[in-house]
């Protein structure tokens, strides 16, 4: 049985996957676009394996390659993000990428990399990955994930084909957790999927991680509030991360999350919208937002920027 049946929801990412292998052919880019939880680095390893795999209905999960892969020990299969501590690729990765993907593979017929979280890489970096993109060496395969590809470069964007990603649902996620965690219970299954959304990977992370899971309900506690254009609220909300700069960076990114499925060109607003919150209003707060992380990472005074952020959110929603 393919690994794929595994990989709850997400059918046409899957049929395009099936086809490629069926066909022999892979593109020789793939972005791979979904919120953070979604099952991007997940799929890009199923992609991998799929493309590599010796053993009938890939992923099989099974043969000599595939097991390599999801032990992360595979010499042709490279997974590449920003180093702890840093929020951009660094220039050597890049370069080391360049170098390497020349190189032949060590024992597959192709190589694989898989660049993860490439919103956060800097023009430089993109542009620099452009050149293998539009001229990639023979059986090489580049995996891209990222959570809009509006961040990317839209030379970038044109080069690889893009699959989008979403969490499968509730019903589905409380499935995939009883799978994953047996002894986890159907009621707690089912309260983790409610409060992740219908995300397996947020849901895996809200039973294992208090502080994960206050922060996310002070995400949807702001969104919450921007539903009813409380500006006094999201100040007081805001105003509760003075003292915490890392708490609030990683606040403002589970916002962005959040909202990302009311913007009018989101994948996400197919499916059920979380937040009574036009899509204009969600785009202001989303720029709104993105500076304001900006302005954080630059050592912005903490009171200048929750009140900044206060103001900001709250005028997205005049008329």
């Amino acid at each position: 049985m393919s690994l794929l049946n595994r990989f709850y929801g997400n059918d046409k990412a899957k049929e395009a996957l099936v086809f490629y292998q069926r066909d022999g052919r892979f593109p020789h880019g793939i972005l791979l676009e979904g919120e953070e939880g979604s099952g991007r680095k997940t799929f890009a390893r199923l992609i991998a394996a799929a493309a590599l795999c010796e053993g009938e209905n890939p992923p099989c999960g099974q043969c000599r390659q595939c097991r390599k892969i999801f032990k992360g020990i595979h010499p042709d299969v490279q997974m590449i993000a920003p180093e702890p501590g840093k929020k951009s690729f660094q220039k050597e990765q890049i370069e080391r990428l360049r170098a390497d993907a020349w190189v032949k593979p060590n024992e597959a017929p192709r190589k694989v990399y898989i660049l993860c979280e490439t919103q956060y890489m800097t023009s430089w970096a993109q542009n620099a990955l452009l050149k293998l993109l539009e001229e990639p060496p023979a059986g090489v395969l580049f995996l891209l994930t990222c959570d809009n590809r509006s961040r990317l470069l839209e030379t970038v964007r044109s080069r690889v084909v893009a699959l989008p990603l979403a969490g499968p649902g509730e019903a589905l996620t409380a499935k995939a957790l009883l799978e994953q965690i047996p002894e986890l219970g159907e009621e707690k299954a089912r309260k983790a999927a409610a409060q992740s959304g219908g995300n397996v990977g947020r849901a895996k992370k809200l039973l294992a991680d208090e502080k994960y899971a206050a922060l996310l309900e002070k995400a949807v506690d702001l969104c919450s509030k921007m539903e009813t254009a409380d500006r006094f609220g999201i100040l007081q909300v805001l105003a509760g991360f003075e003292n915490d700069r890392e708490g609030l960076l990683q606040c403002l990114e589970q916002v962005r999350q959040l909202l990302a499925k009311n913007t009018k060109d989101s994948f996400f607003a197919k499916n059920t919208r979380q937040f009574r919150i036009l899509p204009l209003q969600a785009g202001r707060v989303l720029g709104i937002i993105e500076q304001g992380l900006e302005y954080a990472r630059q050592n912005m005074s903490m009171t200048l920027l929750t009140t900044w952020l206060g103001a900001g959110i709250g005028s997205a929603f005049e008329e």
